[in-house]
């Protein structure tokens, strides 16, 4: 693996690759045959289209046929971390956590699922590293074919995590929620304030076609008079001129 240089760590910090500290598994693949068989039952699952870098995109959920062993084994729980397998080399690696959002719900075989011990390490903390320094790391050891990119499940295990002392992970991810849910807050200020800021300029455009911001003289022809007179012109009309009135002798 190409880890280009790690970052050196704080001293009770240590560097842990991510098969030492969790369970990692690829997903279900879909099977023509046994997705015709109805007497496997149908169950929810996850695509790349729904794991994004931060979040879960859960807004159309497929299903797929599956045995009772695999339902076994690749139903999401709790805290587990969704990693993306392939798609464009620079989102490689892309995630997020998942919460018990959709019941009995499985991932496809694209979709990898890290499932670690919470105690020994905060799932978040290795989803936002795989969003960050991981962007790099996976362009490194991915693998390009002609139209995608991907990282094998021995390049995903092998992906290195920086790993703090409890103590320090909890304090880290109190800090980082905290900014995250401030600049949710301004951004959700901003669109507001986007959205008032395009209704004020139409407001505005509509008041300036109409003559409604300066006093008006009461004896100006008004705007609509004026372009219902131009619209009335024969086409390829010229202008009519106002004649010239002659000085008394």
């Amino acid at each position: 693996m190409i880890d280009g240089g790690l970052p050196r760590l704080p001293p009770s910090w240590n560097w842990r690759r991510l098969g030492e500290i969790g369970e990692v598994v690829g997903g279900i693949t879909k099977d023509a045959k046994k997705q015709s068989d109805e007497s496997f039952p149908l169950h929810p699952y996850l695509r790349v289209a729904n794991v994004q870098a931060g979040h879960l995109n859960l807004d159309r959920i497929t299903e797929i046929r599956a045995t009772p062993k695999q339902v076994e084994k690749l139903t999401l729980q709790n805290g587990d971390v969704l990693l993306n397998e392939g798609g464009d080399r620079d989102k490689l690696g892309r995630g997020w956590i998942w919460e018990n959002q959709i019941p009995n719900c499985l991932h496809q075989n694209h979709v990898f699922r890290v499932r670690v011990d919470p105690e020994e390490v905060d799932p978040r903390l290795i989803a936002w590293h795989a969003n960050s320094f991981g962007r790099s790391w996976f362009m490194r050891n991915g693998k390009q074919s002609v139209n995608l990119a991907s990282v094998s499940l021995k390049t995903i295990k092998a992906f290195p995590v920086p790993v703090p002392p409890a103590e320090e992970q909890k304090s880290i991810v109190e800090s980082v929620t905290a900014a995250l849910e401030s600049e949710s807050r301004l951004k959700s200020a901003l669109d507001v304030a986007l959205t008032r800021s395009a209704a004020l300029r139409r407001s505005l455009l509509r008041a300036a076609f109409n003559g409604e911001l300066v006093d008006q003289d009461p004896t100006d022809e008004p705007a609509n008079v004026a372009l219902a007179k131009i619209r009335d012109q024969p086409s390829g009309a010229a202008p009519r001129r106002r004649r010239k009135v002659a000085a008394a002798e």
